[in-house]
């Protein structure tokens, strides 16, 4: 269910979606106080898992508008969707800062539902946002990749278990997502790591799967039919049977560590790939992970230029095949 805290002038923009999507949005119409609306009512909102808010029902300040997000954040999970139609360039960018990226801002009737529809149905992705008002870096402006609607398959493997693996192929979704990809990353392993890691993250659980801002996260068994520009493939330690998956992928990234006593391990997996093509398509996670604490996996941007070279180099021959435009 979606809670809709408007004034009257906008209580009727998210009214399209009922037409289409048979989205259940229930509307508080006037003026609030963000603080103690939230402080009141949370306690009832337990079924409620997204909350849009209109900023000209709240009579709060911007500066009391993310204190009150701050707080909000670390009691609740629930996905916050901000609606800002007149210009208020210091809210947005604090909203940013906070990492909430599903900011609705257009005026015009399509665009505006457009950014309702990305926000409320796939989650607004950092770099559109970002580069909507002007804080997109020059570097991220400079990708030079057109990959909509590709379903660009991404395939990760180790060359053993505990080389960084699933962090890598989490990273990369991160990185694809964060330059205006729309993303999903697949445990295809037998692990069963993804459900803690959604845990730990607070991750919006979605059918089967989890969404994080904008990244869907999802197990091979999904029935999801979306088409997405990348789908990265978490296929675990290489062996003759994930080798054939691997192969089928048209990116293809085998992590290992050059540590002395973990070389023979990457030295197999060459043979059993027996492709000289392989060696530019290898992540050394050793490089990757010993220049910092990997504390959180979804800390792309410590290592994002890891990342931005290999898609510039993998892309290449696939730019004639996908008609890929650089």
């Amino acid at each position: 269910m979606i809670l809709y805290l408007t004034s009257k002038l906008y209580m009727n923009i998210l009214d399209f979606l009922n037409e289409k999507d048979e989205l259940l949005i229930k509307k508080y119409v006037g003026e609030f106080s963000l603080k103690d609306f939230l402080g009141k009512s949370i306690q009832r909102l337990g079924h409620i898992e997204t909350i849009v808010i209109d900023r000209t029902s709240l009579i709060d300040t911007g500066e009391e508008i993310i204190d009150v997000i701050k707080t909000f954040k670390q009691y609740s999970q629930m996905k916050i969707v901000f609606y800002i139609p007149e210009e208020d360039e210091t809210l947005i960018h604090k909203l940013i800062e906070l990492r909430i990226f599903n900011i609705i801002t257009d005026s015009d009737v399509k665009e505006l539902r457009e950014e309702i529809q990305m926000c409320l149905l796939e989650g607004m992705t950092e770099r559109y946002i970002r580069n909507k008002v002007g804080l997109l870096s020059e570097e991220l402006k400079e990708i030079p990749f057109d990959f909509k609607g590709k379903q660009i398959t991404i395939g990760v493997v180790g060359s053993q278990t505990r080389v960084g693996t699933t962090t890598v192929a989490i990273q990369f979704a991160c990185y694809l997502n964060s330059i205006g990809a729309k993303v999903c990353y697949v445990e295809a392993n037998n692990s069963g790591h993804m459900k803690l890691i959604a845990e730990h993250y607070g991750m919006e659980k979605r059918g089967e799967g989890y969404v994080y801002n904008g990244v869907v996260f999802e197990g091979m068994d999904s029935d999801n039919e979306e088409v997405f520009d990348f789908v990265v493939y978490d296929m675990g330690v290489l062996d003759e049977k994930t080798k054939i998956g691997f192969e089928s992928c048209e990116i293809r990234v085998m992590c290992y560590s050059n540590k002395p006593h973990e070389i023979q391990s990457y030295m197999k997996c060459l043979e059993l790939l027996n492709e000289k093509d392989y060696d530019e398509n290898i992540c050394n996670s050793y490089e990757i992970y010993n220049q910092y604490n990997c504390e959180d996996m979804l800390r792309y941007k410590v290592k994002q230029e890891i990342y931005k070279s290999r898609l510039e180099n993998y892309l290449e021959y696939t730019m004639s095949k996908h008609g890929l435009k650089k």
